[in-house]
């Protein structure tokens, strides 16, 4: 046997063994399809009525502008906290309403906090912690008339991609800002169910 035929022809075989590996492994990336069918229902969903849910985006610099204002309609509140004599009322998806509860059967309604994209808030001391969108804020309640932002470490909660309710939603484009809140409109059939 040749030996140049040996060596020359041995890297070739290597080399043609391993391409094939790589085109099969390539294709089979290849014919992976990760769009969804818009015109075939996804599994176990319902049949689509024609109305879904659209997020509601929010720039990042506007999301992050925490600001007192003057006191707000009660639409959809959440958790309430007690702090001496005040009350703190989460109003979803918008910020915080602030009543003064001295005479419990008169509350006196003081300022709403507006924190946009906020669902959820604790209380502990003079420091009321709140999610802001993706970012979580501390706020010093100490002189409820001044309320100061304390600190914000930014992106500390993951993107929310789905609305909190069970149906067909437009799939969240962070291209478009931070989702603030969701809103029930007519729509053909989007990609998205939940």
């Amino acid at each position: 046997m040749n030996p140049t035929f040996f060596f020359v022809k041995r890297p070739f075989i290597w080399l043609l063994k391993w391409n094939s590996i790589g085109l099969l492994f390539l294709l089979g990336l290849l014919s992976c399809n990760t769009e969804i069918d818009t015109d075939t229902p996804t599994a176990g969903a319902p049949p689509f009525s024609g109305e879904g849910y659209r997020p509601i985006y929010m720039g990042k610099t506007e999301i992050q502008k925490i600001s007192t204002t003057a006191p707000q309609p009660l639409r959809k509140p959440g958790k309430i906290y007690v702090r001496g004599s005040y009350l703190f009322i989460n109003e979803q998806g918008k910020g915080i309403h602030l009543l003064n509860n001295a005479d419990p059967r008169n509350p006196q309604k003081i300022s709403f906090i507006n924190i946009p994209g906020n669902v959820d808030i604790a209380v502990k001391g003079n420091l009321l912690y709140a999610d802001n969108g993706r970012d979580f804020v501390v706020l010093d309640i100490g002189n409820p008339a001044d309320i100061q932002v304390v600190k914000r470490i930014e992106n500390a909660f993951p993107i929310q991609q789905n609305p909190p309710y069970i149906g067909y939603f437009e799939c969240v484009d962070e291209a478009k800002g931070v989702v603030v809140g969701w809103e029930k409109v007519k729509m053909s059939r989007p990609r998205c169910y939940r």
